[in-house]
């Protein structure tokens, strides 16, 4: 994470605020949010098993995680049963700069390389989508910045290099859906785009 931490921990500050009973999903301690943790690291809960918890949640909060999730669709479904009524679920994912390898990737999958992180096989799925991201001031510049990798049509770009990627308009039965972007890095740029997903 590294170099990112200076820039997303104000802006998670800024946009994740935690109320009630809260649960931390893809920590494995409290350094940046207070609440029940889980997390691969602590053997206690797997983005990609049939998981449930014994208690509903008044916040979850999952950052630089749920890229993880093969299916995104369960990963909301099974959020969305976790939260108390009316509870918020904070989720965000990255693209761009995927430092663990040389060839950059808008994505995860590209010239037949998925990007992974943490141990080997632990590979990189998913991401959502929603049209608005198009006309979002941060979307455009880093849309500007990944034009000297050869990407001119990001939109595109994301649906080839993402496996699994979920339009937002799926999830809006369950929430109510509000996001905010941070574009970060000229040389070798990320997109951060951050939900705030209420229950309906």
């Amino acid at each position: 994470m590294g170099r990112s931490n200076e820039i997303l921990f104000p802006f998670y500050r800024k946009f994740i605020r935690p109320t009630g009973k809260t649960a931390l999903l893809g920590f494995a301690d409290n350094d940046l949010f207070k609440g029940d943790c889980f997390d691969i690291k602590l053997k206690n809960w797997d983005i990609n098993s049939d998981w449930e918890f014994p208690q509903k949640y008044d916040t979850i909060i999952c950052t630089r995680c749920a890229y993880f999730a093969k299916d995104l669709f369960s990963f909301f479904t099974r959020c969305y049963n976790t939260l108390s009524d009316g509870g918020v679920f904070y989720v965000d994912w990255g693209l761009g700069d995927h430092w663990r390898f040389p060839n950059y990737k808008l994505g995860w999958v590209k010239d037949g390389e998925q990007e992974y992180a943490y141990n080997e096989n632990n590979f990189l799925w998913s991401s959502v989508w929603h049209d608005d991201f198009l006309e979002n001031n941060q979307f455009k510049v880093f849309c500007k910045r990944v034009k000297k990798f050869g990407y001119n049509d990001v939109k595109k770009s994301i649906a080839e290099e993402v496996p699994c990627l979920l339009n937002l308009e799926s999830i809006k039965d369950k929430f109510i859906v509000k996001y905010n972007m941070i574009a970060l890095w000229d040389d070798f740029p990320q997109l951060y785009t951050l939900l705030k997903c209420i229950k309906k």
